[in-house]
């Protein structure tokens, strides 16, 4: 995926969730970063980097999308930002957090078919 891709997947993604607005979502220079296995996009919204009021500002403001197609959607916001790299770079999903699935492997329950970066 180049960063354009990247970028037009992410807008498509917010859009779905956010609609027009409010809040109205707004992605900086900068926004993307490139991991061996997964893209990074942070967001805000326009109206918490207005007024710097924390309640106008998305309660997650990045967004990773796994360069397989295995996942596009908000960074769980249990990873710190070690387990986060870690799942980024390598996949690994944190054993801490055994208890949930790591998110690439959660809609492959109800296909029953393997996630696409396991075949």
């Amino acid at each position: 995926m180049t960063e354009g891709e990247v970028l037009a997947a992410a807008w498509a993604f917010l859009r779905d969730r956010y609609g027009d607005g409010p809040p109205t979502i707004v992605i900086g220079p900068a926004a993307t970063a490139e991991y061996r296995l997964a893209w990074t996009v942070r967001f805000d919204s326009q109206e918490h980097i207005d007024t710097g009021d924390f309640t106008q500002a998305p309660m997650v403001r990045q967004l990773v999308l796994f360069k397989d197609g295995s996942l596009i959607d908000f960074t769980p916001s249990a990873l710190n930002t070690d387990e986060g790299r870690a799942w980024f770079d390598r996949g690994v999903w944190p054993e801490r957090l055994n208890q949930l699935t790591d998110p690439r492997v959660f809609g492959t329950v109800w296909t029953r078919q393997p996630p696409p970066w396991a075949k």
